[in-house]
């Protein structure tokens, strides 16, 4: 059974917490707005992005990259980088404006690549929807899904064009029923089904309606499905089956939903946390870690939350989301186990503080306790029993096991991501670090061949390893070099992220070195140092 979702109130601050730009849009003339012109980035793009664009070159730059109905990003450092052009804005390419189609393939890839949330507050920005169906469905549907049933159906009763569909009919069936209307909703219901028969969306609008379930099997595969589960209620309520979901409503459905109940007592939490599985798993150390009764404890689940990300391909995001709380842990023997990983998720979260004083304590080791010194027999002349000094046994350095730091190649990894963070890779020592750098294989001449490209002095030997590695070709990287020989900015960065949609972990130093300069060419250099610094840390952790 699907739990009873938290309040819409935390999705709703997500959304309303836009990006100055995004802001900016209200005073413009909204009538006159192209749904491409709609900027929600917090790091947009040149209002002339599409500038030696025109529609066909654009749409297969926007074709080249994952739909929400593909295979995700390999590496979501990758993601947020085709994220950031997607949910820029400019003027449209040429005859681009205007086009519904475009419009719907940008805000599909938005979801592919940032998720819900970023989608649904590009879409809840976007004017004129009540005349452009397909896109007011991508509203209807995110907000359904994501709570805020309200705009979903402002969105559905205002639209013009297509609004007799049998999608639009559920969807004003399913206000309706929100709002207690029930005959009005039955009428929709029921019209929608004359067209189009869904048996599922019956039987929860129905479960709404009267509180009863006429089927026992529901599946959910709509955002407006799962808002009508959401407030359905009765007897005898079913398991509701999201395994048909689209991956975006399913991971709606479990952020949105109650945390994992655990143990009053820590210790026992920590140890229920560790038998639990997906969404489960993750709510019991979200829990964990936000708790301020035991940081070691806190730091030993954001250590396992973090290997958790690591394994399932997360751990961007993750280290995002957290790491604002490691200045807060203790460093200890148990704590350093998972120090390499501290390091990297305080560097995605921009504390390179935090990172550097957790790299330092890897080479240090944990603090070591400190000890009264003995009484001695001065100390006892005088006194009476119960006024002397305490004869606790010392206990010396050897009595505490012996710091062994991290292997030398993880260390190196570890200073290379510190000196990108810190915008450091024209200092001399970046020689000695690229050539130790380059002992990790592919990984390394991977790195030292985009520090490379940006001009960092490193090791000569990386042209020789960078013969030794294979060659990559794909039509991405094509259409990535023709649209930089163009000027054309915009496809220049979709065909880059579409060229390392697999990952950048496994890209060949050559394509890595093809996308520095194609990104430098296009005024994006920062977005391929953001780059090399997220592979480093998915590299490394």
């Amino acid at each position: 059974m699907i739990s009873k979702m938290i309040s819409r109130a935390s999705l709703l601050a997500l959304v309303l917490a836009a990006p100055a730009a995004a802001q900016d849009i209200q005073v413009q003339e909204l009538g006159s707005l192209d749904p491409l012109e709609v900027n929600v980035a917090e790091r947009p793009l040149a209002n002339d992005m599409w500038r030696n664009s025109n529609a066909a070159t654009a749409r297969a730059a926007l074709l080249a990259l994952p739909g929400p109905d593909d295979d995700a990003y390999g590496s979501m450092a990758v993601a947020d980088f085709a994220g950031r052009v997607l949910l820029s804005g400019g003027t449209p390419p040429d005859g681009g404006r205007g086009d519904e189609a475009l419009a719907v393939l940008r805000a599909e890839r938005v979801l592919a690549a940032t998720g819900p949330i970023a989608a649904y507050a590009l879409l809840e920005r976007t004017p004129g929807l009540e005349r452009l169906p397909a896109l007011a469905r991508w509203h209807a549907e995110l907000g359904f899904a994501l709570g805020e049933t309200a705009a979903a159906c402002r969105t559905t009763n205002g639209l013009i064009d297509g609004r007799n569909q049998p999608y639009w009919l559920r969807a004003r069936a399913a206000c309706h029923a929100i709002n207690g209307e029930a005959a009005a909703a039955e009428l929709s219901a029921d019209l929608a089904s004359a067209a189009e028969p869904d048996r599922d969306f019956d039987t929860l609008l129905y479960a709404v309606t009267i509180g009863q379930w006429n089927d026992p099997d529901v599946s959910i595969d709509t955002g407006l499905e799962l808002a009508l589960a959401r407030v359905a209620s009765g007897e005898d309520q079913p398991v509701l089956d999201l395994s048909d979901a689209p991956g975006w409503l399913t991971e709606v459905a479990e952020s949105t939903s109650e945390p994992v109940e655990l143990p009053d007592e820590i210790g026992a939490a920590m140890t229920y946390a560790e038998t639990l599985q997906g969404a489960e798993r993750r709510s019991a150390w979200d829990q964990l870690i936000r708790q301020d009764y035991d940081r070691l404890t806190a730091g030993l689940a954001l250590g396992q939350a973090l290997a958790d990300a690591a394994s399932e391909n997360r751990f961007i995001p993750v280290a995002r989301r957290y790491g604002g709380q490691i200045d807060t842990i203790p460093v200890t023997a148990a704590t350093l186990d998972h120090g390499h990983r501290f390091v990297l998720a305080a560097l995605a979260a921009g504390d390179r503080e935090t990172a550097i004083r957790w790299r330092r304590a890897l080479d240090d080791g944990p603090p070591r306790r400190s000890y009264p010194a003995p009484a001695t027999i001065d100390d006892l002349i005088g006194k009476g029993p119960d006024e002397g000094p305490a004869m606790e046994p010392v206990m010396s350095d050897a009595d505490e096991p012996e710091w062994a730091p991290p292997a030398p190649r993880l260390l190196v990894a570890l200073d290379l991501a510190i000196a990108v963070a810190q915008n450091q890779i024209g200092r001399e020592s970046m020689v000695a670090l690229t050539g130790a750098r380059l002992e990790a294989g592919t990984e390394g001449i991977g790195d030292v061949a985009m520090l490379a490209l940006m001009g960092a002095p490193v090791s000569p030997d990386w042209r020789v390893a960078l013969l030794e590695t294979e060659p990559q070709a794909s039509p991405a990287l094509l259409g990535m070099a023709a649209a930089s020989a163009s000027g054309a900015h915009a496809e220049t960065a979709l065909f880059a992220a579409a060229a390392l949609q697999d990952g950048l972990e496994g890209a060949a130093p050559g394509t890595l070195m093809q996308v520095v300069s194609a990104l430098d060419r296009a005024g994006l250099s920062d977005a391929a140092r953001d780059l090399l610094l997220a592979r480093i840390i998915e590299e490394t952790a």
